[in-house]
């Protein structure tokens, strides 16, 4: 084993603080300069003799990362003149979405993609059918959850449309509603289509698309927990995918499914399935200017609108919520690691304790999963992890330095060390 494979080994068996799998792969110059792989996809607790291996080509439902391909998918649609980000979401939607705080003013893409729409995600922010997306808004709807998708306004800050920026998952399921009513086609099959077979990779945002192959490939995400309370002596507990190697049926209601009334179906802020190799293809695609293995999926200069800052925390007039120090810029969709420091609105966005380079790209955190893709545009390089399970809760096994967990501090700071580096020397 290499220092790097000991120290990823060491951090995946943290006492009191163990991983279920890790896959790391770092990417430099034009190659794949490092993988590793560590742990179990599939966990069977009865006999571990049966658990199956995280491997290189696992797939996992891979979580806000998933963000990056609904925005291609969305800045396509631009490229081609059928949709403009500065337009109202109405126009295409076919029903009035408003805050009603803020009535007069319009919702648009380019707010979703940033931010800073003023929707607000509330308990739910995906819909079982036959919910529409429209009823979620409407008072009296089981999910409109007394208002608690908008944004209220407060004393102090400017939170209406367009102003202030607060992450939000749900506005991905309206962009994900968006593309259906545009384009005609469910929102999983439009993407398998027109960005990931382009990009060359088996991955989706629905399981039962996967090849056979993938889908044997698919992990498990798992947590340390007894009866949903964390607890690190618990075993392993199966949160999502866990189908036994069955391809699953499709969600109630699918065969009825009206196109263009509740693209949530298919999670477009979170539900890719993909391995760690595959996220370095999607990573290659912004380093290379929109270009895929199998064509073009963007013109360079639409990968250069998304990686231009449309929103940037000013802590002087608190501009937003930088989600516990580590938001502090975004562009279309793709969050800008910043390198900035500790300040009273939470730690810095830094990837290693010291001077760090500044990154594009994207994080994910559900179900146990904690995964980044992260880029740097100007020396083509950069990383991707996927923990597919941790045994304790994260939100107790902070970072030391950063908005980061204290797993992923780690291992940024071992690649960074270890790998990358001397790219910066």
């Amino acid at each position: 084993m290499s220092r790097l494979d000991r120290i990823l080994e060491a951090i995946t068996q943290t006492p009191g603080a163990d991983l279920s799998g890790l896959v790391v792969a770092a990417y430099a110059d034009g190659d794949i300069i490092y993988e590793f792989a560590a742990g179990h996809r599939v966990i069977d607790a009865s006999d571990l003799a049966r658990s199956l291996s995280v491997t290189l080509d696992t797939k996992f439902r891979i979580a806000s990362i998933s963000k990056t391909v609904t925005t291609l998918a969305v800045m396509q649609l631009v490229e081609a003149s059928r949709l403009d980000l500065d337009a109202d979401v109405s126009g295409y939607l076919g029903w009035r979405l408003r805050n009603p705080h803020w009535p007069e003013i319009p919702i648009t893409t380019r707010m979703l993609l940033t931010h800073t729409s003023s929707l607000r995600d509330g308990e739910t922010y995906a819909f079982p059918l036959p919910a529409t997306l429209e009823s979620v808004f409407q008072p009296g709807s089981p999910y409109y959850e007394d208002g608690a998708h908008f944004a209220l306004p407060v004393e102090g800050a400017d939170r209406a449309p367009g102003r202030y920026f607060a992450y939000c998952n749900l506005g991905f399921g309206v962009m994900g509603t968006l593309i259906e009513c545009i384009t005609g086609e469910r929102f999983d099959l439009y993407v398998d289509r027109h960005v990931l077979a382009p990009l060359g990779v088996d991955a989706s945002f629905n399981a039962r698309n996967l090849s056979d192959a993938g889908f044997a490939e698919l992990a498990t995400l798992y947590r340390r927990q007894r009866d949903g309370v964390w607890d690190v002596t618990a075993p392993w507990c199966a949160q999502v995918d866990d189908y036994g190697g069955v391809r699953p049926a499709p969600p109630a209601g699918l065969d009825a499914y009206v196109i263009g009334t509740n693209g949530t179906l298919f999670s477009p802020q979170g539900g890719l399935r993909i391995s760690a190799r595959d996220l370095v293809v999607l990573m290659k695609l912004f380093l290379r200017g929109g270009q895929g293995a199998h064509g073009r999926v963007l013109a360079s200069a639409t990968v250069r609108q998304i990686l231009t800052d449309q929103w940037r925390f000013d802590p002087v007039i608190g501009n937003g919520d930088p989600y516990g120090g580590l938001m502090r810029a975004f562009g279309l969709g793709l969050h800008h690691i910043s390198n900035a420091p500790a300040d009273r609105y939470g730690p810095g966005d830094r990837i290693v304790a010291g001077p760090a380079p500044e990154l594009w790209g994207h994080t994910g955190d559900a179900y146990g999963l904690l995964s980044a893709m992260l880029f740097d545009p100007k020396r083509d390089l950069g990383f991707v992890y996927v923990i597919g399970g941790t045994g304790r809760d994260p939100e107790t096994y902070k970072g030391a330095y950063s908005g980061f967990y204290r797993w992923e501090e780690q291992i940024q700071t071992a690649l960074f060390d270890t790998l990358l580096a001397s790219h910066y020397r």
